[in-house]
């Protein structure tokens, strides 16, 4: 009998994630079945970032759920550093569409949140990583402020950090910046690229914007609907670090095309 080496600590800063042959089915009101992920496959190199695009409902806010150890695969697993993900773990951070800080906390509190709740960390040290993670989404000296003070921007870089307080081997990000304007969206981009830089965690990047994961990854997922599957695994092998001007690139426009006609309509 194999016995599964399932995640029951942290693990490294960076991390391989290994998706096999993950199926996923739901009950609908009715009672039947509804098959959102069908055999679907993937692996991630440790400290690499790769955005999944699709149509809506093709099953990737699903897959990241998966691989947050939210919801259980009805088949197959997933996979970090060879230890089966049975459920939450620290060595796994999520940030969404939306940043969810508490109002009636600090962004210093929103921030240590994490940790304050898991109670591992002595408070010295909370502090110390709290500061370090303001110096970092370029917000020092913001602590003491609240949520209500923050633009959407800096909202959501301080979900981001809030994400990052327990140093996550993973990253999981299911479109962050969907509600912010294309401006203020772009800014963000260079900002998370350069958070990236210096924490060098596996991210995965949900999103429904081609030219977002284009410009951000390593690597773009092409799902499929009905059932949800992986149908492409582009390599996006322009030079980093990504600048602005990459945006009005031949090459950058060629990608997105391209990845833009492999999405079903």
């Amino acid at each position: 009998m194999t016995t599964l080496n399932t995640l029951d600590k942290p693990v490294s800063k960076t991390a391989a994630i290994n998706v096999s042959a993950i199926s996923k089915t739901f009950k609908s009101r009715n009672g039947e079945d509804v098959v959102a992920l069908a055999d679907t496959d993937f692996k991630l190199n440790p400290g690499e970032f790769v955005s999944i695009v699709g149509p809506s409902g093709c099953g990737k806010s699903t897959v990241m759920r998966i691989i947050a150890g939210l919801i259980e695969p009805t088949k197959g697993a997933v996979f970090l550093n060879g230890a089966v993900i049975d459920g939450p773990s620290e060595s796994v951070g999520i940030a969404f569409q939306r940043p969810v800080l508490l109002p009636w906390l600090t962004v210093a509190r929103n921030i240590a949140l994490p940790a304050e709740l898991a109670g591992k960390m002595p408070k010295n040290k909370i502090e110390e990583r709290v500061n370090s993670l303001l110096e970092m989404i370029k917000l020092p000296g913001s602590g003491s402020r609240y949520p209500s003070e923050l633009s959407g921007g800096m909202q959501q870089r301080v979900s981001i950090a809030r994400a990052l307080m327990a140093e996550p081997a993973v990253l999981l990000m299911d479109e962050p910046f969907g509600a912010l304007d294309a401006l203020t969206r772009e800014h963000m981009h260079d900002e998370l690229l350069a958070i990236w830089s210096q924490n060098r965690s596996t991210v995965v990047f949900i999103t429904h914007d081609i030219t977002e994961a284009v410009y951000l990854s390593d690597r773009v997922l092409v799902m499929a609907a009905k059932p949800g599957r992986v149908i492409a695994d582009i390599n996006i092998n322009l030079p980093r670090p990504r600048r602005a001007d990459l945006r009005g690139d031949p090459e950058f426009a060629r990608m997105s095309a391209a990845i833009r006609e492999l999405i079903p309509h």
